[in-house]
């Protein structure tokens, strides 16, 4: 075989194989793109979820400091005036 023959073969092998290296990355890539846009709709929902629940918490904190029990156990103090 003669070193230009050689060349040729070289370069073809190489050729392919960068070839195969850029599919895969671009799947890879595919792969990660949807991946981040699934983690963010995730994301957005229990932001939301938390939203929910914090507004739920403070509803049913200020029920509880309206109730009568709470209003009988915890009496406010009264300022003694000197």
């Amino acid at each position: 075989m003669d070193a230009i023959m050689q060349s040729q073969i070289f370069f073809f092998i190489s050729s392919a194989g960068f070839i195969f290296l850029w599919i895969l990355a671009a799947i890879f890539l595919f792969y990660l793109i949807r991946a981040t846009k699934t983690f963010s709709r995730i994301a957005e929902k229990v932001e939301k979820d938390i939203e929910k629940i914090g507004d739920t918490t403070k509803d049913m904190v200020e029920d509880m400091k309206d109730s009568m029990i709470f209003r009988f156990l915890f009496k406010k103090k009264k300022s003694r005036k000197s």
